[in-house]
């Protein structure tokens, strides 16, 4: 019955455990209301960092008389095309390239500064109706390369696990695929990014869904086991038409330990969808993160 149910719940009171969500209410029916907006901020962040070709990992929100978000987000391309339609482009003050009248190639950093003060805090002024709102975000892409910097010993098992994942660098999609991996078994609470990984394949690729298993199960095997790795195990159930199967199917891949009846480990779950020609596919992550010392 286990996996059949939110596993993060059961473990909201361990100990040492911080809450993403913070409020201070002044009676229920603000409770409520506090949830409910922050419900629909995490949305409305979601759906913003996905247009831009971003995935946020982990925001934290912290309400009071004044609004405190902190971001977490992970780059899915290095370079992202956008299309601008402002007639004052001046004013958003980018490193631009220009390509047509108004399409224009920015990098990561002046884009998310773009979306920071030029979309976000204008969307979130008008629905929470206050100013003092501030906004903090962070790239794993940047603190993942900044590790292999400083460290001589991963920058050298990094260049040995290329190595043994050397067959799947052929394609391009692949490569991407695999930082991805690598930053998400890298950071805990990373369950989102793996399902949303998966999600981007089954997006992607309208047939070998039996390569992209094999793929997932190999490179997670892999990198768990590994000095980057800060989670015990991870189980994915996929289920839908797999390989253009008539009817709907799951497949379970269960990597490393995860004991979902245990309250005293921390367990992060995710589910995502992915719609795709052949369908919709369900995917539910089950991340076991190891202990901090």
């Amino acid at each position: 019955m286990g996996q059949k149910t939110n596993s993060t719940i059961t473990h909201l009171s361990l100990k040492n455990s911080d809450w993403d969500l913070k409020y201070i209410e002044k009676n229920k029916e603000e409770s409520s209301l506090f949830v409910y907006k922050n419900i629909k901020i995490i949305d409305y962040l979601n759906k913003i960092f996905s247009q831009y070709g971003f995935i946020m990992h982990t925001c934290k929100i912290k309400s009071t008389n004044t609004s405190a978000i902190f971001i977490l987000f992970l780059v899915e391309k290095r370079l992202e095309t956008v299309k601008f339609y402002s007639n004052n482009l001046k004013d958003l003050k980018l490193n631009k390239q220009t390509i047509g009248t108004k399409h224009l190639l920015i990098n990561n950093n002046n884009l998310i500064n773009f979306i920071t003060n030029h979309v976000l805090s204008i969307g979130l002024n008008l629905f929470l109706k206050t100013q003092s709102i501030t906004i903090k975000v962070h790239n794993l892409n940047k603190n993942f390369e900044s590790k292999l910097v400083s460290s001589k010993p991963k920058t050298i098992e990094y260049q040995k696990l290329l190595k043994i994942f050397r067959p799947f660098l052929k394609n391009n999609f692949n490569k991407e695929l695999l930082k991805l991996l690598f930053i998400a078994v890298s950071e805990r609470n990373s369950a989102k990014l793996i399902a949303e990984t998966i999600n981007l394949y089954f997006v992607n690729q309208k047939k070998r869904h039996g390569f992209g298993l094999f793929f997932f199960k190999k490179v997670l095997s892999t990198l768990i086991v590994s000095n980057f790795s800060k989670i015990k195990g991870t189980k994915i159930v996929i289920a839908g038409r797999i390989n253009g199967a008539p009817r709907a199917n799951k497949k379970i891949l269960k990597i490393g330990t995860v004991p979902l009846q245990s309250f005293n480990l921390p367990i992060n779950y995710y589910e995502s969808t992915a719609f795709t020609s052949n369908g919709t596919f369900g995917i539910k992550v089950w991340v076991c993160d190891a202990k901090k010392h």
